[in-house]
């Protein structure tokens, strides 16, 4: 007997998420990443250069295309992902394959947020060693998020609860709770609309 499958239906969900604890952001340096490059090349490296501390914060964070404070996306479904779990009703492969962002893995999304204030941290760097870094804090930060998603997987109130969770449990960015942390804590704001568009 044939299997006949039924159409695939898309829908889109806009929300608006807010902070309820500060975010701090570490992103990963283009500085960093050619010293490690070059490192694997063989190219000698340039003895350790003095600390520019304002670049330094400044590099840290995630901007958009017009320099707005940011979040990326692939941060944000990781963390709805990482609170999925069998025992919740809700698998984690279920949510990687039922709600997708648009825009590749490097996309944003502006946050509503005033400007950060730099932290300085200790920061442990190998075995023994440590190190200071810089890094922006947003004491009060919101951003909206738009996915497509499976509305025969997941219900619109589905992916409500499961924000809740992650933003609960999960976090964004550094010192988050799944790290042992308080800080990236966030929640579905629900004094704003929820809007969902029929695709397909």
């Amino acid at each position: 007997m044939a299997i006949k499958l039924k159409p695939i239906r898309k829908h889109k969900i806009n929300f608006t998420i807010k902070g309820t604890s500060p975010l701090i952001q570490h992103r990963f340096a283009a500085k960093a990443k050619k010293q490690i490059r070059d490192k694997k090349l063989g190219k000698k490296t340039k003895n350790r250069e003095v600390l520019d501390v304002e670049a330094e914060f400044r590099e840290a964070m995630h901007l958009t295309e017009n320099d707005e404070y940011a979040i990326p996306m692939k941060a944000i479904k990781a963390s709805l992902i990482n609170a999925a779990h069998k025992d919740i009703g809700i698998e984690k492969t279920l949510v990687k394959k039922s709600i997708f962002y648009y825009g590749g893995s490097d996309a944003v999304v502006p946050m509503q947020c005033d400007d950060p204030i730099m932290r300085e941290d200790y920061v442990k760097v190998g075995m023994s060693g440590t190190d200071l870094r810089y890094r922006p804090e947003w004491n009060e930060w919101a951003a909206d998020v738009e996915f497509e998603f499976n509305p025969d997987n997941l219900q619109v109130e589905d992916i409500l609860t499961l924000v809740d969770l992650a933003g609960f449990g999960v976090g964004l960015h550094e010192m988050r709770p799944e790290k042992g942390g308080e800080n990236g804590r966030f929640e579905v704001d629900r004094s704003k609309p929820v809007d969902v568009e029929v695709l397909q």
